[in-house]
């Protein structure tokens, strides 16, 4: 999914573009990236000032709290029979693709690794597109458990779940598959990645602040609903709602200003922005696949 363009102004300046973050303007001199390394050697991209520095070691230690935070959540559940269920399952199955998602988005945004393999950039794609849509099936399984109580413990187990995620990550694949398609045969590509890109997040809060408010109205008439409990449910949505929208505004902001490249003064002002865009966009998208086992976590003791 990455294409690499390269835009004339005042310098060359490699761009690296994916589906979900095309934010990621590469270049040389102001982000450090060292394009004379020999060999296929991982490095740093951001390393030459101390501001660089201090990025990169805050952001990827955020990037290790998510990935512990996401191991010892499937760990808890896999291993503790009591967890056995199907909202748990969900969990489970949710941070497994944040595990793989934030693994791959600290490394290709702060390391070298697609200079050596390009293939990472699809399997990010499908691992970013995988845990949205997970997201979403916990959202649905919530709701349903909630407002379909009876019919839920009937038809809903672990194993029915399991096979929603089969087909999450083959209905993933294929989007990427086909946006991939979509791109290569096209000439508005910059066009196309900033419709998808509002769309997709669009989509997805959509579904999730559909489902929470069906779910506390119906609580609510059933008078089973405390303030507490409410509360509760609301900080769970608002925040895991907050942190994926500003994640997706830094990629259409990005998408944007790519669009506004009509001149060479244009071109210098938009990489300026882009520069600072660019450490905003990483910094909260490595707390976007992070997040999710924390707030879930925090949330009990609300």
């Amino acid at each position: 999914m990455y294409l690499n363009g390269t835009i004339s102004g005042t310098e060359t300046v490699p761009v690296t573009e994916n589906m979900d973050d095309h934010v990621n303007i590469s270049i040389t001199k102001g982000f450090g990236y060292n394009s004379t390394s020999e060999g296929l050697t991982l490095q740093l991209r951001f390393y030459r000032t101390t501001f660089d520095t201090a990025f990169t070691f805050m952001t990827f230690t955020i990037a290790f709290f998510g990935v512990v935070g996401n191991i010892a959540t499937i760990g808890k559940i896999v291993r503790d029979s009591k967890y056995h269920t199907p909202t748990f399952a969900a969990i489970a199955l949710l941070v497994l693709a944040d595990f793989q998602s934030v693994t791959y988005f600290s490394l290709i945004r702060l390391t070298n690794l697609m200079t050596f393999w390009n293939f990472s950039s699809y399997i990010a794609s499908l691992d970013f597109l995988s845990s949205y849509f997970h997201v979403c099936l916990l959202s649905a399984l919530r709701y349903l458990i909630t407002v379909h109580p009876l019919q839920s413990r009937q038809r809903l187990t672990a194993t029915a779940v399991c096979l929603c995620s089969l087909t999450i990550w083959i209905t993933s694949c294929l989007t990427v598959i086909l946006i991939t398609l979509v791109l290569k045969n096209t000439g508005n590509h910059e066009i196309i990645r900033l419709s998808i890109n509002i769309l997709i997040p669009f989509i997805v809060c959509s579904i999730i602040i559909m489902l929470h408010v069906k779910k506390i109205k119906t609580l609510r008439s059933s008078m089973s609903l405390t303030d507490q409990t409410q509360r509760r449910m609301n900080i769970v949505v608002s925040l895991t709602i907050t942190i994926f929208v500003l994640y997706h505004l830094s990629i259409i902001v990005g998408n944007t200003l790519k669009l506004t490249f009509v001149n060479q003064q244009s071109q210098v002002l938009s990489f300026k922005t882009s520069k600072y865009i660019s450490y905003f966009h990483i910094f909260i998208g490595c707390l976007n696949f992070s997040c999710n086992p924390y707030i879930i976590f925090l949330s009990q003791f609300i």
